[in-house]
């Protein structure tokens, strides 16, 4: 597949000021017709038609496409939003985020991360240490973008999910997102809940532990949610990791393990034995 001509086919959703929806694909140029058409029905999806969809369809031809292997899965089976944050909480600390950057992420995405009290469309950026926030408008955040499976890889998660019983599309989405972000430069770890009041799981990421979901990170009808990317703010140049971030293309061309489910007890026994 990389060995043609490939485009990053984007979609944004809004409704005056409010963020409605948005998606990312890289096609070849003889499917980009039902890709856009697949985009336009996800953005009706949330309850009509918003006043702007807007399509950005570019040619990636000058630019090298990086491929990655998706991060391993586990699922722990959290009881609540409680369980789920706790464990968030131990997981990022056991990577080495301060406890000091986590307890503030979870505040602001719970909130709103926006100076306005909204979600924002982008990440947050943070130092892992200090907790201070790095990005440079903190209204939009870093959005990442152009990323997608290989169409081999997308048919082996399609079949890989169904058996788990995870057939909800955002944690397809979720897995190749935080695939890309945790390779780039500097980053530690990715926090995320969702904005979608109907989805309550979330994820952390990193490149040691994989790609562990909780159930649970944020109650059913909270419309609050979005990402936390914490860098080690003495390794990263900030304009090569919103470079990378943004701009560079990444394509899912193999999958990681998929674990089996395990319960909070057996995660955090699981991780005192790593320390």
């Amino acid at each position: 597949m990389t060995d043609e001509t490939l485009y990053s086919i984007r979609m944004r959703a809004s409704t005056g000021k409010h963020h409605v929806s948005g998606a990312e694909r890289i096609s070849r140029a003889e499917s980009i017709d039902n890709i856009v058409l697949s985009l336009i029905a996800r953005a009706k999806s949330k309850g009509g038609i918003p006043h702007n969809i807007t399509i950005h369809i570019e040619s990636l031809h000058s630019l090298p496409v990086k491929c990655l292997t998706a991060l391993d899965i586990l699922t722990v089976t959290v009881p609540d939003m409680h369980a789920g944050r706790v464990a968030a909480a131990r997981t990022l600390t056991h990577l080495g985020v301060s406890q000091r950057a986590v307890t503030r992420a979870i505040e602001l995405l719970n909130r709103g991360a926006s100076p306005t009290g909204t979600t924002m469309r982008g990440s947050l950026i943070m130092d892992s240490r200090s907790g201070e926030r790095l990005e440079p408008d903190q209204e939009r955040g870093v959005r990442t973008s152009r990323f997608d499976y290989a169409e081999k890889a997308s048919s082996m998660v399609d079949e890989v999910l169904t058996a788990l019983g995870l057939t909800h599309f955002r944690t397809r989405e979720a897995i190749a997102l935080a695939t890309k972000v945790v390779h780039a430069p500097g980053v530690i770890a990715e926090l995320c809940w969702s904005d979608d009041p109907d989805y309550t799981a979330g994820y952390v990421a990193s490149l040691r532990l994989g790609y562990i979901r909780y159930p649970y990170l944020k109650m059913k009808g909270d419309q609050k949610g979005g990402r936390v990317i914490f860098v080690d703010a003495s390794n990263m140049i900030s304009e090569a990791l919103i470079r990378y971030l943004q701009d560079e293309p990444v394509l899912i061309n193999n999958m990681g393990k998929f674990h089996a489910e395990i319960t909070l007890d057996q995660y955090l026994m699981s991780l005192a034995q790593r320390s």
